[in-house]
This record gives C-alpha cells, structure tokens and sequence, in this order.
C-alpha cells in the first residue's frame, strides 16, 4: 500500500492516531502523530468495578492524556451500562456482534471498531448508517485484523471495509483510519494509515481528513480545553 501516495508531503498537516493499546506503541506512534490515544482493552463477560476502572482511567490520563476504552463484549447491556457512567474518557466498542455493533451505535458511544471483525458480511448497512451519523458515532477502520489475516481472509476483510467505507462516505459517518497496535510492531505511519484509506476507496483528502479532521472533532469534544492547548503549541 506504500507506492501509492509517495508525492503527498505530510509536513504541514496534524495527525492523530486514535487507538494504540500499549506503553511502547504509544511512545512509536508519538513520533509520528501530532496526538495519540492510548487504548485500556475491557475483555467484559459482566460488569466491572466502576470505581476501580475510574482509578485506573484517572492514572492512565495523568500517563497518557487522551485515554479510551475499548469494550470488547458479546452483552450489549454492558455497553449500556459504560455509556452513561461518565468514565472521563473515550468510548470505543470492538465490532463483530451484530447485536453489540447496534446498540453501540443506539447508545451514542465516541467509535465502533472494525464493524466487519469476525464477520462473514460487512457487519454494518445502511440503517446503522444513518444512525450512526445521527448519534455521531464514528466508524474505526482498523489495519490490524489486516495485518494478522491470512490472503484469502485479508481479501473478504477488504472487501468489507470497502463496502463500510462507500455506506460512512455516503450517510457522512464519522470516521478514522488507526492501527490499533497492541505492541510497537503494529504501529503504522501517517503515510501507511492514508495507502489504507487509498486502498479502500478514499481519495487523498478523506483519507487525510480521516486522521485529521474526523480525529479532531472528536477529542475535542471529549477534551475540548486541553486539546485545543495542545493543538496550538503543535502549530
């Protein structure tokens, strides 16, 4: 995906990388991105203890600064339930459960992550669409399940996300384009993340405004004094 956009200078443009989920890829994407989100990954089969979960979400932000969760669940109450105890963070659900890609779209969480993942269809359609863009629920496209796929699953992957992106595209559906690099090894550049975005469709300005507009919109409105502070000394 590399060859594809090696004319378009990066120089003068914000970047924001908006799910890695470790210590070392957060340091390797800091390099290469204006911002970064670190990602604590919630494996949850019933309800955690808020008030713990509060304390580990106020340490991480003190590490960290832009935090989120990914809830990665087959209960949709439990998404519920994480939407409206105000953890002080952003709210991003794993897709692949029909039922839990629907009620993270009903329940207005920040993103659904890779609606596609696991699935032998798109995982999304239009109905969740336009609720999507009405609930302002952006859609995450992930190159890791990319990355860990063999040929002939990279190809079905593909071309579910190129159905997802033609449905965000056409119902104006939030977006962004991430790594979700569990460890340093998955992290990608700014440059591979829009040859991802090329790859599926996007021209040149929705696959930079889907690491940089998109982005934006979203942090700050979760983060709307500290990021406005961080983006103007960036400038």
């Amino acid at each position: 995906m590399n060859g594809e956009n090696e004319g378009i200078s990066f120089s003068s443009d914000f970047f924001v990388e908006m799910d890695v989920r470790s210590e070392d890829a957060h340091e390797l994407a800091s390099e290469w991105f204006n911002e970064v989100v670190f990602t604590k990954k919630l494996v949850l089969e019933s309800s955690p203890d808020w008030n713990l979960l509060r304390g580990e979400i106020k340490s991480l932000r003190e590490s960290y600064g832009r935090v989120a969760i990914l809830i990665v669940t087959k209960k949709p109450s439990l998404i519920r339930e994480a939407k409206n105890r105000n953890l002080k963070a952003l709210i991003y659900v794993q897709g692949g459960n029909m039922r839990v890609n629907r009620t993270a779209i009903e329940s207005g969480v920040d993103a659904l992550i890779s609606p596609e993942f696991g699935r032998k269809d798109s995982g999304f359609d239009h109905v969740l669409a336009r609720l999507a863009a009405k609930n302002n629920v952006a859609v995450g496209f992930s190159i890791a399940p990319l990355l860990k796929a063999n040929p002939y699953e990279r190809v079905q992957l593909l071309r579910f996300m190129i159905r997802n992106w033609r449905l965000v595209e056409k119902y104006r559906v939030p977006r962004f384009l991430t790594s979700s690099a569990e460890n340093r090894w998955g992290v990608r550049s700014p440059r591979e993340l829009m040859s991802l975005g090329i790859a599926l469709g996007m021209e040149v300005p929705h696959a930079k405004a889907s690491l940089s507009f998109y982005p934006e919109k979203i942090l700050k409105r979760m983060f709307q004094p500290s990021f406005n502070a961080g983006n103007s000394s960036g400038s």
